[in-house]
């Protein structure tokens, strides 16, 4: 883990680093904006803001039936009130459980043949159900077999795959730990573990992975802990609850950053096109209002202003046309190791023995240059590593 002498230097850093500034005056605020220098440490992307160019085709024999109907057909049952009123609590417990991660495990994939019990014709089950009017308890039955039958078509191909065990499946939530494991088991071999995350509170290769490539939902906090047996959370520390955006973003980071496309021969990245109006980050990591951030304060008047709109708009100028060089870029990031304590993977690190020791004999700003283009070109800097001035305060600070 960075230690906190080099948390502080990078926190420093970010402060006084150069960045183009332009600032207009409203009625009652001042916003300002900064543009950063490496736009792909702030790509936001979605399956819903880019085109892709070469989809997967669905699979063959896949009937028509989402985790809505699941849902539906798990706890429906006769009282579509009840059901209405329920079905944000239903929905993000499937959402953050085991199951419901490994039916969207299948569905990103979407080349597994499903796996459908021969001795059940689904369509008459379907019809038997359309026509069921007021329903008995063998009744609900029935529809709860038809959503067995459904998850089971989903979770057959996954464990002949090898991405899950069968003793691995249950109703509980999909931990850290859970979700590491499916997908190193299914990335593993396209994108191998660098090795050096060192969590106070997990050992496994699995989790240390999710970290290091950068997974939504794993976030370590400042001392070491990952809290594997936690679920999925955009927010470090320990958390009882599953957070359903957590889940989403994993899905989207997957699909578009991870070479996320199965085919015969591996896995492909996905060729992505930005959908016109879109906006590649999140706008307000980089207005500024009075002086603090937008985003930790948001007044939302502020958004109709002219000044406003005028920051969105040079904004949007900036990041949409480099969204392509940003992808490619983000991509390559997500295949290196990182940076984990500065003196072991950069001080001491032979890699960059000649870096350093030129910088230590002549400290000169092209020097700096060379060994912070050296350890872009090797790392994944995070947004709190990756700058000159960064770089230079580890190199004069750190031993």
């Amino acid at each position: 883990m960075i230690s906190a002498l080099t948390c502080t230097i990078c926190f420093t850093g970010i402060l006084t680093a150069p960045l183009p500034q332009t600032q207009a005056e409203a009625a009652t605020h001042q916003i300002t904006y900064k543009l950063p220098p490496n736009p792909e440490k702030y790509l936001f992307l979605n399956k819903q803001m880019v085109s892709i160019t070469n989809p997967q085709p669905r699979p063959l024999k896949l009937r028509p039936y989402s985790s809505g109907d699941f849902i539906s057909d798990m706890h429906g049952g006769d009282d579509p009130q009840s059901l209405n009123k329920m079905y944000y609590s239903y929905n993000l417990k499937f959402q953050t459980s085991k199951k419901g991660f490994l039916w969207n495990v299948y569905d990103f994939i979407g080349t597994l043949p499903p796996a459908y019990p021969a001795d059940v014709n689904l369509d008459e089950l379907d019809n038997r159900i359309r026509s069921l009017e007021r329903l008995t308890s063998e009744d609900e039955q029935v529809i709860q077999r038809r959503a067995q039958i459904h998850m089971d078509a989903r979770l057959k191909p996954l464990i002949q795959a090898g991405y899950v065990m069968p003793n691995e499946i249950d109703d509980e939530r999909a931990t850290k730990e859970f979700v590491a494991t499916v997908l190193y088991r299914m990335f593993g071999t396209t994108r191998p573990y660098h090795g050096g995350i060192d969590l106070k509170d997990s050992e496994n290769v699995a989790v240390r992975w999710a970290v290091e490539v950068g997974l939504p939902g794993f976030e370590v906090d400042k001392e070491g802990y990952i809290y594997p047996q936690s679920p999925l959370s955009m927010d470090p520390g320990p958390n009882e609850y599953g957070q359903e955006y957590a889940y989403d973003r994993l899905f989207h980071f997957i699909t578009l950053v991870l070479p996320g496309k199965k085919t015969a021969g591996g896995w492909e990245y996905y060729q992505v096109k930005l959908l016109d109006g879109m906006l590649p980050v999140q706008l307000n990591e980089f207005i500024h209002v009075n002086g603090k951030p937008y985003k930790d304060n948001q007044d939302s008047s502020i958004n109709e202003t002219k000044e406003y709109q005028n920051a969105r708009g040079k904004i949007s100028q900036y990041f949409v046309p480099r969204f392509p060089k940003m992808l490619e870029l983000a991509r390559k990031d997500a295949m290196k190791p990182r940076a984990w304590e500065w003196s072991r993977d950069f001080i001491h690190h032979p890699k960059f023995a000649k870096q350093v020791a030129a910088y230590r004999k002549n400290k000169s700003s092209k020097n700096v240059d060379a060994v912070y283009q050296a350890l872009r070109q090797h790392y994944n800097l995070n947004t709190h590593q990756d700058s000159p001035a960064i770089i230079k305060s580890v190199l004069d600070n750190v031993k």
